[in-house]
């Protein structure tokens, strides 16, 4: 798993580091990825900066989950194990 972020990479560091972040963490600041993905479009800053979108990528580069966080009032991530309860689901549907 990694968080793709369009923040410089010097910033993520410093701020995975204040909050005790262990995953793997990389910077999309040329926002490419983030727009290949169309995270751009799922935002509170459409075309700006990406929104909290969770996608699962097959090794050919295909999409087989995603889940766009849009409502205001609900937490802007979805916790850990319920995330893995969704791409478990997904590859289990691709089997």
């Amino acid at each position: 798993m990694v968080s793709i972020m369009v923040d410089p990479l010097p910033e993520l560091d410093a701020e995975a580091g204040a909050l005790g972040i262990k995953g793997t963490i990389a910077s999309d600041a040329d926002k490419r990825v983030s727009e290949s993905y169309e995270a751009m479009d799922a935002s509170m800053h459409p075309g700006v900066k990406p929104g909290h979108t969770f996608v699962l990528v097959q090794k050919g580069g295909t999409v087989a989950w995603r889940w766009d966080w849009f409502g205001h009032g609900k937490p802007m991530y979805m916790e850990t194990d319920e995330l893995y309860d969704y791409v478990q689901k997904a590859l289990s549907r691709r089997t």
